[in-house]
């Protein structure tokens, strides 16, 4: 039986099937601990979440083209998301991505777009804080735009961390 309820958009499922086919795949890896994920042709499309990234975080994010800029497909798996073995070097917060919705796509860095401490405020080139303690920005996406630093002036997507350098992966 054919199931025809709108579970998804489909120029996003669109969008990752011929990114993963221009790359030659069919599989993708996590970000974080590299677990092989199959990827499905309907939705879920993954046993996690795809994310779009203008920082290339590892070996396994795929470069494409959105609006003319390129981009870097990444994915999450659903075990990372969901058992907070993903902890902030910093202040040592586990990074939560249970509010994140399984197999799908979201157009921005997820790390970014939920920062847990003043250390992800800080500009990658002086690292003086991009913006005050309480203040902070109106969407998601807003923390994977590339901004300028009102301190040194360096243009830069200052919210976008090393995933390597800023969190810690306990097995």
């Amino acid at each position: 039986m054919e199931d025809e309820g709108n579970h998804g958009n489909d120029e996003t499922r669109c969008f990752i099937l011929s990114t993963l086919a221009a790359h030659q795949l069919n599989r993708t890896a996590c970000l974080l601990c590299g677990a092989a994920m199959a990827v499905f042709d309907r939705y879920p499309l993954v046993d996690g979440t795809f994310f779009l990234t203008p920082r290339k975080h590892s070996a396994a994010c795929l470069a494409t083209k959105v609006d003319g800029r390129t981009q870097y497909l990444s994915a999450v798996c659903m075990g990372c998301m969901e058992n907070k073995k993903v902890t902030c070097r910093a202040c040592a917060v586990p990074w939560d991505g249970t509010s994140l919705v399984l197999g799908t796509m979201y157009s921005y860095d997820i790390f970014a777009a939920m920062p847990c401490c003043p250390e992800r405020y800080k500009c990658n080139s002086c690292k003086k804080p991009l913006l005050s303690a309480f203040q902070r920005l109106n969407y998601f996406s807003d923390y994977s735009q590339d901004v300028a630093c009102p301190h040194c002036g360096v243009s830069d997507h200052h919210f976008i961390k090393s995933l390597t350098g800023s969190y810690h992966l306990t097995p």
